[in-house]
This record gives C-alpha cells, structure tokens and sequence, in this order.
C-alpha cells in the first residue's frame, strides 16, 4: 500500500512539471511583441521602463484596425494613440480618468504625446521613435478616447538605454549591474553547496536523507542564479533572454518545491524521528506542491505577459493569494507535526 501511494505521489508531481512546463508564456523581454485584440480600454499599459538621458523608444505597428458595436459611430483617429507617463504620475493620471468627465489619456496635463493614429499610413502601419531627454521610470500607454471603439494591432516596441560605448543596453537603468549581482550570488550559494557536501561527506555515519534533499535545494538555488545572471545579460546586450528564461523558470520551480518540501519534512521529524511519513503528512506534502505550481505559473504569466493582457490584474491578486496560502500552509505544517 506504501509503494502504491508512493507512485501516485511520483506520478502527481510528473503531471504537475509537465503542466507547469506547458504554461510558458514567453516575451521578448525589452524588445517587445504584442497583440492587441478588440480591445476597448481607454488606458493599456504597454511596458515600464527606466530611462537614462539619451533613452530612446521605438513604435512600430502593423495590422491596425477597429470596429463598433454601435453601427453610427465614426471614428477619429486622433482619438488613439500612445504616450509616455512618469511613473510617480502614473496614479494621478488614474485618479484623474475615474473623476474626470470625458477624459482623454492622450490629453491629460501628465503624458509627454507619442503617437496618434492619424499619422497611420495607407497600409495601417507606421514606425516611430522618440528619446527621452529627463531621466525617469516612464510608462507607455496606449489609449483609446472613443469607448464605443475596439481596437486591434501589432506592436513591436523597443526600450533601451545607450551606454558609455554607444551601445544599446535593454536593462532599465538601475538594473545594468544586475548580471554581476545574480552571478556573486550563485557563487555564494555554489560555496554553500560546497561546505554542505563536505560535511555530508565528513560526517556520513549520520547523514540522513533530508540532508541529501538539502543539498539538492542549494544546487537548484545556485543554478537558477547563473541562469538569472544570463538571463539579464543576454536582455542587456540584445534585449532578448535566448532561452535562458526556460531554465531560469525551470529552476525556480524545483527551488521553490524543494524549499517548501524541505520545511514540511523537517517540521514532521521525518528522517530524524521517523524514517516514514504518514497519510496526513503525504497529503499535506501533495497540497503545497499544486500550490506551488499554480503560484509560479500565475507569477510567469505576470512578468512575461504584463498588465497589457486583459485579466493580468485578476492573476496578479490570485499569484498573491496563492502565494499567502502557500507558506500559510507550509508554516501550519512545520509546527503541527
């Protein structure tokens, strides 16, 4: 009956992985590709991004259309567009759109204008660029004035700074040291993994399994810190993670079951007190882990999609949630058993 509910266990989280693994909703990254599909909100946050002086952005759309449930409505381009906000303004601009009567993005007192849409060309595409001269965190915003409207397009966007070579660097400002930190901290952690395998080794007579699972969480928290420090490095240099996302995710799974296993197996005393884990402790082990994967499959699709997907919002509370019942769960677990 132990091997039975051991397989089921093993087959669950082989489920899971592959659940997890089939979710993955890529971007790329600062160089941007987003569909916008019948679409009517009056603000859509594109991207945010921190701009050094000289910071440049670059539009370009293809495929632009609209349509109107209300059969006499007509259309003035003027009424679409995007523009640049500060993010320090970017609740008052909120604020201003729910108390402000007939309120219009595009000419509120706090956007510096992009683009309108009647500047399309013939064929409903069109290419621009703008720099920015005052160094900030900015949002891009499409809007739409004319509510009765649904919109839908290509866009490819581009956002990056230019260093000191004159190269393009895609990290918002802020962030370009970011390769070098995720790559200290793998050396930190690869030094841990070290020490803690010496140990083991030294100290065999009474090393226990969850010693063995502990070194495994060090080895998935050392790798998805290379693969971080990649990840960021390639998105610098060509605003493009190469992959390197795949397994910073895949890493970031295994961590975080790991660590959440670990905390309920030391909790229970297994290993320690007793070389087994009864039905209870089984099922709380099986009850941590979906939730797990539910809270990194909605924390991927909030970084990778962003706030422009209709029902971000609503994932983001969910990932949040999750995420609370997770180490709820977790903490209840250590200390009941």
């Amino acid at each position: 009956m132990e091997d039975l509910n051991d397989l089921r266990y093993l087959k669950l989280l082989q489920t899971l992985f592959i659940i997890y693994i089939s979710s993955f909703k890529f971007s790329a990254c600062e160089i941007k590709n987003t569909y916008i599909v019948d679409d009517s909100r009056k603000i859509i946050l594109i991207e945010r991004f921190g701009f050094a002086p000289d910071g440049h952005v670059n539009i370009s759309l293809d495929h632009v259309s609209w349509r109107s449930n209300e059969p006499a409505a007509k259309l003035y381009p003027s009424s679409m567009g995007f523009c640049l906000v500060r993010d320090i303004s970017f609740p008052r601009l909120l604020n201003e759109s729910s108390y402000k009567e007939n309120f219009c993005v595009l000419s509120s007192k706090y956007v510096n204008l992009v683009l309108r849409f009647d500047k399309l060309g013939p064929d409903s595409s069109y290419n621009t660029s703008t720099t920015i001269d005052e160094p900030d965190e900015y949002n891009l915003i499409f809007g739409i004035c004319q509510k009765e409207f649904l919109v839908t397009m290509n866009l490819h966007t581009e956002m990056y700074n230019v260093n000191n070579n004159w190269e393009k660097d895609f990290l918002p400002a802020g962030q370009t040291l970011l390769p070098k930190l995720y790559f200290l901290f793998f050396i930190v952690y690869f030094v841990f993994m070290v020490v803690w395998g010496f140990i083991c080794i030294k100290q065999r007579e009474v090393v226990q399994k969850i010693h063995m699972v502990m070194a495994a969480l060090l080895v998935f928290k050392a790798l998805k810190m290379i693969c971080a420090s990649e990840d960021k490095m390639y998105i610098r240099n060509t605003g493009k993670a190469h992959g390197w996302d795949v397994a910073f995710y895949i890493f970031g799974f295994l961590k975080g079951v790991t660590l959440f296993t670990v905390i309920v197996l030391i909790g229970t005393g297994w290993s320690i007190l007793k070389p087994f884990l009864h039905d209870r402790e089984k099922k709380v082990l099986m009850f941590v882990i979906p939730l797990q994967v539910i809270e990194n499959i909605a924390s991927i699709v909030i970084s990778e999609g962003g706030p422009v997907e209709k029902h971000w919002f609503g994932i983001a509370v969910i990932e949040s949630v999750v995420s609370y019942m997770h180490e709820w769960v977790a903490t209840i677990a250590a200390e009941v058993f």
